[in-house]
């Protein structure tokens, strides 16, 4: 008789390649000031296969801001130029290897959240269809908010429409959060010591959440306003919601316990 061997667990990791500073007003309209805040990305471990949701900034900024283009102005990154704050470094100095990351996830496309993709080369990509297709607007492009040469790397892609299970067992959801782009997902991750919503751009802080005040540009407010509420219904049901940019939030998840 074979003894039944409980599941594997699942695990997630958090990251951040590097940090940027850019006007606090962009996350919060009317507000002044500047805001230094983290660039994550995370791996998540689950028993079929690795999982990477969103890859953080691009190696190359770790030299040279000028592929920015018109937003080179507006945001001031901090990475480091050994190189060692890229994702690939970063999954490498933790005993993982970037090669057998399986799954790329990515709540979005602008470029802090797709610009370690090419550190992924095996991995298939999972996206919104309406983000892929937004991808095409020109003005988008134009304005630098999509960077063709951050996301077309040939990778294999499986476009969702609306929440998607991606394992089937109900551990890692897509989550359809948009209005801050036109197919912005979140990623909910069911772990051996808890729930955690990886919010993404939908709700940058927990100010966001909690006071709902949105940042002064994206594609639909209305559909903006129902995907953080969305996230307030997750914490209710005791998630640990991870906001998009939060440093005071990033400092706790950072500190040893």
């Amino acid at each position: 008789m074979v003894a039944c061997m409980p599941p594997l667990p699942v695990r997630l990791h958090m990251f951040s390649t590097g940090s940027m500073t850019s006007a606090l007003g962009g996350f919060l309209e009317g507000e002044h000031g500047d805001l230094t805040y983290p660039v994550p990305m995370f791996v998540i471990e689950h028993p079929s296969g690795l999982v990477a949701v969103d890859t953080g900034l691009h190696p190359d900024l770790a030299r040279d801001q000028s592929r920015l283009g018109p937003l080179e102005s507006v945001f001031r990154v901090r990475l480091p130029a050994d190189g060692s704050g890229t994702a690939g470094a970063l999954l490498r100095s933790s005993g993982i290897d970037p090669d057998d990351v399986e799954q790329v996830v990515l709540t979005h496309l602008h470029f802090d959240h797709v610009g370690g993709l090419v550190e992924f080369p095996n991995a298939r990509v999972v996206v919104q269809a309406a983000e892929w297709a937004a991808r095409d607007d020109e003005r988008m492009v134009s304005r630098g908010a999509y960077n063709p040469s951050d996301i077309d790397h040939g990778h294999d892609r499986v476009e969702i429409s609306g929440d998607h299970d991606l394992f089937g067992d109900g551990t890692v959801t897509c989550l359809l959060t948009d209005g801050h782009t036109a197919g912005h997902q979140s990623v909910r991750v069911r772990t051996e010591t808890g729930t955690f919503v990886i919010c993404g751009d939908c709700c940058y802080l927990r100010r966001t959440l909690v006071d709902e005040h949105l940042p002064p540009f994206g594609v639909n407010r209305e559909r903006q306003v129902a995907a953080i509420r969305r996230m307030a219904v997750e914490e209710s049901r005791g998630a640990t919601l991870i906001f998009g940019h939060d440093p005071g939030q990033w400092d706790v998840f950072a500190r040893p316990e």
